[in-house]
């Protein structure tokens, strides 16, 4: 095994512990939760992105905001860079959601690449969530069209981090879109 893969596998355990003694708080349905492994892969497989602490830093993004764990614990068990990353991940959940929108979309262009590309991954992972099955079952199609038109303005805002996993949210984009919009046919007898 390799150290970076020791890495990354030390953080999915330690993110695993903490959200089983503190799972994330909210109404269930309210948001698409991204699966952390995935977010790793995207960003290795399809971002061709290699860095070990980028992983690590997707893995432990919702830490901070879901659970009680303090910043100091992700400095001493990750270090600097990656607690940095994650800091920057993390908003203040004591705003409504609608408040945390703005403020990322405000904040956007001051962000780390790494943190763009987290949130790219993030993106992309919940649009194939809103294109699935798995889907929040109490999304309306506003509020998934709503989360189309927010994720426009966070890639616009963000710039082209990574021209790769740009191609890919557009085309996670369009095909979310077209699950949404498309009526069901109905059966023929």
């Amino acid at each position: 095994m390799s150290q970076a893969t020791g890495l990354i596998g030390r953080a999915i355990a330690f993110s695993a512990a903490k959200f089983a003694s503190s799972p994330p708080a909210g109404e269930a349905g309210l948001c698409c939760v991204p699966n952390r492994a995935e977010l790793v892969r995207i960003l290795q497989e399809e971002g061709s992105e290699p860095d070990p602490y980028l992983m690590v830093a997707a893995v432990l993004g919702g830490v901070l905001q879901y659970t009680s764990t303090p910043e100091e614990e992700i400095l001493k068990a990750f270090g600097v860079e990656v607690a940095l990353i994650v800091a920057e991940l993390t908003e203040n959940s004591k705003f409504t959601i609608a408040t945390r929108k703005t403020l990322r979309l405000t904040r956007m262009s001051g962000l780390s690449r790494k943190a763009k590309l987290i949130l790219i991954a993030e993106i992309i992972e919940t649009l194939r969530q809103i294109a699935s099955k798995t889907a929040p079952g109490n999304w309306s199609v506003q509020h998934k069209l709503e989360f189309f038109e927010w994720a426009d303005k966070i890639i616009a805002a963000m710039g082209n981090v990574n021209t790769t996993l740009l191609a890919v949210y557009l085309a996670e984009l369009e095909t979310a879109k077209l699950g949404v919009v498309a009526k069901p046919k109905a059966a023929k007898r």
